[in-house]
């Protein structure tokens, strides 16, 4: 079997890349929910705030996972819900600014996402994107022709 075509060599030459891009997306996530504690959630109780900024943390986490998994199994199209949750980290946390949150926070939270964004357009994930396509165009072919040869 193709080095190229195992899961170690395959990592080894993309790793690095995918694991960041999904490290990001977790930070942005994660610092997204603290400044919705600290800025817009500040006033209510914890117990009323809380059960929802866990729902929406949970399914965004749930959405990373699918998007990641789909990617991984070669669906490109899929980075798109990565750079939507991306995107929507940057958006909630951008008007955070009038609440005058703590500035390393505030910073922080809008490194992650742009550098999610950055590590998705990297050379490196759209190299690894279009191996997976490949591979799984290869995994597909193979399926087919062992199907015929059954039948």
């Amino acid at each position: 079997m193709s080095e190229e075509l195992t899961l170690r060599g395959f990592f080894r030459e993309h790793f690095l890349g995918f694991i960041a891009g999904i490290f990001a997306a977790y930070f942005s996530l994660g610092l997204s929910v603290v400044l919705a504690f600290v800025t817009y959630f500040r006033h209510l109780p914890l117990a009323d705030s809380g059960l929802y900024i866990l729902l929406t943390g949970a399914v965004l986490t749930l959405l990373i996972v699918h998007g990641n998994l789909m990617v991984l199994w070669g669906r490109p199209q899929w980075v798109w819900l990565l750079i939507g949750v991306f995107v929507a980290c940057l958006l909630f946390v951008l008007p955070t600014i009038v609440y005058d949150p703590h500035r390393g926070l505030y910073g922080l939270a809008l490194l992650f996402p742009l550098l999610g964004l950055l590590f998705l357009n990297s050379r490196g994930q759209r190299d690894m994107r279009r191996k997976l396509v490949d591979i799984r165009q290869q995994r597909e072919t193979l399926r087919r022709a062992l199907a015929q040869r059954r039948t």
